[in-house]
């Protein structure tokens, strides 16, 4: 049986989890180089000063002949730490304040609301493909009702919310991933593009995509493969409409992938940030790629808000606008 997918579709990236106390890079980046282990190991010191994408750093320390494996030890332990304060941030972000906090200025039913447009239907299956590695989503979506479901993983039983993580919540994804049937018409599933940081690979190491090269990373991997397939059959279809929140349009495969649907399928791009537009479109175009030339035409929404703007306590005019927007209701 074909499975039908339906034409709205929401991609989320690291300034999406930003919004909930969640790193952009250049905060990754700080927590990285502040490590003891890093601070204690002068290539890694310098090699930081001189490259603020700690991705890429990450990878020429992983695969590089001039650092040693107490170099690459560091580094990696680095990047554990600073993902594992991402996750206090994100799982502290609704919890319990003391009077003299302010609370959080998007609503968990605002942010509910928001997911929950993109659901499955009776007819259709509803994607949300994200490039994050963090837990915000698993944490804090549906404890109720549990409609989130990521594919090929074991559907979750545990809702952590604030608690901190078990050895029972790191998964090991599986070396030959299957397509579940599930008849249940209000799903949401959830593709993590680059893995998870609390997910195990087929070999027994960590799975996050982290640094150069990244498609070949997703090849190694037999889940990430699938999903990079599911990830080209939802937007192989035609009249794609795909919302993009916190993604800043850096990674190439992701971006070729779009870019093509806009091409041969009639995509359009609707797109939430904090960037002027202006800005938006320089960061496109100002390198000359073709793939990002393509999106720039293919932008038919752009709203220069933050998610506070569209997921306060109540239903907003600027939620109002974006549902019209992408669902066309």
């Amino acid at each position: 049986m074909t499975i039908q997918f339906r034409e709205p579709v929401l991609l989320t990236g690291a300034g999406f989890t930003h919004n909930f106390g969640g790193f952009l890079a250049d905060q990754m980046w700080a927590r990285i180089f502040n490590h003891e282990l890093v601070q204690s190991r002068p290539l890694l010191v310098n090699l930081l000063k001189d490259n603020f994408d700690f991705e890429s750093a990450y990878n020429e320390v992983m695969d590089g002949a001039s650092y040693t494996a107490e170099d690459q030890a560091a580094i990696s332990q680095a990047v554990t730490s600073a993902y594992d304060q991402l996750d206090t941030a994100v799982r502290n972000y609704w919890g319990p304040r003391s009077s003299s906090t302010a609370y959080p200025s998007v609503s968990w039913q605002g942010f509910s609301r928001l997911l929950e447009h993109f659901a499955s239907n009776q007819q259709s299956r509803g994607y949300i493909f994200t490039l994050n590695q963090d837990l915000f989503v698993e944490r804090w979506y549906s404890e109720e009702r549990k409609l989130i479901r990521t594919p090929g993983m074991k559907p979750l039983a545990w809702n952590p919310r604030q608690r901190y993580l078990t050895s029972d919540d790191y998964l090991q994804a599986p070396s030959n991933p299957t397509e579940v049937q599930e008849g249940a018409s209000n799903l949401l599933y959830y593709v993590k593009l680059h893995g998870s940081m609390n997910w195990r690979s087929s070999n027994g190491q960590g799975l996050m995509v982290i640094g150069g090269n990244k498609p070949a990373q997703i090849h190694c991997e037999p889940l990430l493969r699938w999903y990079f397939e599911i990830f080209k059959q939802v937007f192989s279809r035609p009249n794609r409409r795909l919302l993009v929140i916190g993604y800043g349009f850096r990674d190439s495969h992701i971006n070729t992938v779009i870019a093509q649907a806009v091409r041969e399928h009639n995509l359009k791009l609707y797109v939430v940030s904090p960037r002027r537009p202006r800005d938006f479109r320089g960061a496109l175009l100002d390198d000359g790629d073709e793939d990002k030339k393509m999106l720039w035409k293919a932008l038919a929404g752009y709203w220069d808000w933050e998610l506070k703007d569209v997921c306060p306590e109540q239903q907003s005019y600027f939620a109002e606008e974006i549902r019209r927007a992408i669902f066309q209701e």
